[in-house]
């Protein structure tokens, strides 16, 4: 669908972990762990096709429900700090390679006692004309459950 009007959205999330800033910021930085939690429902799967976790690195993911594409997804990295914060860009593309649309994605990590506050500020344009703005926030909901879960 080509849609003229595109819709913006800036969204944060937040999430104590009982675990140091190392831990939780691993989560993130190792494939095995970051594919553990990294889904928006439990129908769906997402399958790497390409991790690159550095500075300038890309991740392409696929978002599957059984052996049908509901989207791709490539991350670019732009800043990593170790266990303080990662930012990075996706462009969140049908199946059939028609852009949905972009986020900036930016992860803070801050102990707080014998926790880590994590903050995600998404900041998102959809230029599809669907509901991609809501989609994005309730699926990092979700997989912030299963990182809870990962991390509890």
């Amino acid at each position: 669908m080509t849609s003229a009007v595109m819709d913006f959205r800036t969204s944060k999330l937040e999430r104590s972990f009982p675990v140091t800033p190392a831990r939780a910021f691993a989560a993130w930085s190792e494939l095995e762990q970051r594919a553990q939690w990294n889904s928006p429902s439990e129908e769906v799967e997402i399958r790497y096709t390409e991790d690159d976790f550095s500075i300038g690195g890309k991740d392409v993911s696929l978002c599957l429900a059984g052996d049908h594409i509901l989207a791709e997804v490539i991350g670019v990295y732009h800043d990593i700090v170790p266990d303080t914060r990662i930012i990075y860009t996706e462009i969140i593309k049908s199946g059939e390679g028609e852009p949905f649309g972009t986020s900036q994605v930016s992860v803070g990590f801050v102990a707080e006692g014998d926790e880590t506050r994590m903050t995600i500020t998404l900041q998102t344009v959809a230029v599809d004309g669907s509901g991609l703005l809501d989609d994005v926030v309730e699926g990092w909901t979700e997989a912030l459950v299963r990182m809870e879960k990962l991390l509890g």
